[in-house]
Formats: structure tokens, sequence, C-alpha cells
């Protein structure tokens, strides 16, 4: 966190406390509380993938396959010939026929594999935690954060402007925002999914990873 961040950081957090201590332990303070529990988390990473130079095809040399039928035929008692079916009655039967059924996947990239574990091991709320959000204005309140199932509460605060899909949280030492879309769910319902936007962060920790994308998405069982 860079000297920016922290005083901005700090700013906010000051607005919160002064919020939060200005008469605001009542609940009767509060005309509105909604809750977000998240029921599960999923990381994507993009980065830039390196596309190998072709090697250069060799250099024709003088003669080459000239005067060469290659019919590959034998006029002998073995005659030559090969129906290229390659069949074997083994367990690694080849129907010859040279296709791919695409069952082979290829390897993910470990760069990918490692920042998503990354992201996943940090954040902030697990699944089973939650976040519950008591509206003292209409663009802002206190903040109750779960974040696991049998976790101590940590209070903080937050901002959301009417009408707008993004919310921004403060609690400990955390400080992001949200975006808040939908997804349907197995049961048909459509939930509130909440998307943080990590790329940033993660570019300027591993500046030589050529990362193009890092996001955390937080899906909950709140209703849209």
């Amino acid at each position: 966190m860079n000297a920016r961040t922290r005083y901005g950081f700090g700013v906010l957090m000051a607005a919160v406390l002064m919020l939060l201590n200005g008469g605001c332990n009542d609940a009767s303070e509060y005309y509105y509380t909604t809750t977000y529990p998240v029921v599960r988390i999923e990381v994507t990473v993009e980065v830039e993938e390196e596309t190998p130079e072709p090697e250069p095809e060799p250099e024709p040399q003088p003669g080459e396959g000239e005067g060469e039928e290659g019919t590959g035929t034998d006029d002998g008692t073995g005659n030559g010939t090969d129906d290229g079916t390659g069949t074997d009655d083994g367990t690694g039967t080849d129907d010859g026929t040279g296709e791919d059924d695409g069952t082979d996947e290829e390897p993910e990239n470990p760069l990918v594999t490692q920042l998503r574990e990354e992201v996943l091991s940090k954040a902030p709320v697990q699944a089973g935690g939650s976040y519950t959000l008591d509206f003292k204005y209409s663009d802002s309140g206190r903040l109750t954060v779960r974040p696991a199932a049998s976790a101590e509460t940590v209070s903080g605060g937050f901002m959301k402007q009417p009408g707008a899909t993004a919310i921004s949280f403060y609690f400990g030492e955390q400080a992001y925002t949200c975006t808040v879309t939908a997804y349907t769910s197995e049961e048909g319902l459509r939930q509130a999914l909440l998307t943080v936007d990590l790329t940033a962060e993660y570019q300027a920790r591993y500046p030589d990873a050529k990362i193009t994308q890092v996001l955390r998405k937080e899906y909950t069982s709140h209703r849209q």
C-alpha cells in the first residue's frame, strides 16, 4: 500500500469512525439493513502468454526429392502394402485415423495457478462469511463483516451511492470496492455477485509477470 493509498484510506476510515461514533450505536438510527452472505468465491487470472517465434524451415538441398516417386510399394513376397489401420488388441488401440478427440488439455500456466491460490487465500471474506450493511444515510452507514462462518465479526463502514452498482467497504485494514452484478443460481434465482478488481495491485506486486487481469468474484445469496 503506497503513501497516497494509505492517506486516502486514513481519511475514509476517519470519516467512517466519525459516522459510527456519532450516536449510531442505537439500532433505531438505521433505517435500512441488508446482508450479503458469501456462498462461494472464484478468481479469474489472465496473463500475457509469450508466443515462441516459429523456427525457420531448412533450405532444400540440391537434388533433394528429385527422381523419387515415393510409392513405397514392394513386389517381393512381402508386398510392402500397409492399410494404415494401426489396430492393436491391447488397451492402447489406434484406429489409424490420426484424429484427436480433444481430451488432452494443455496444462495451466503455473503462474496463473499460483496467483489464483494466493488471491483465494487472502480473500478477507471467505465462503460462509457475510457483509451486513446498516444504512444511516442514503449512501453510507455501518458495516459488520463476518470473515468466515464461525469467525468473530468486524465493524467498519461502507459507501454506496443511490442507484450505483459499486459498494466501497472499509473494515480493519481492508479498503476495497465491489462492483455489484447478478448471476443465476442453480435454483434459478437472481442473486448478487460482488466483483473486486485486483489487477493494478497484482501488476504492482509482480511487475514482470505480464498480468492483464485479476478479479475476485464473491457469489452471494442476496436476492437481486
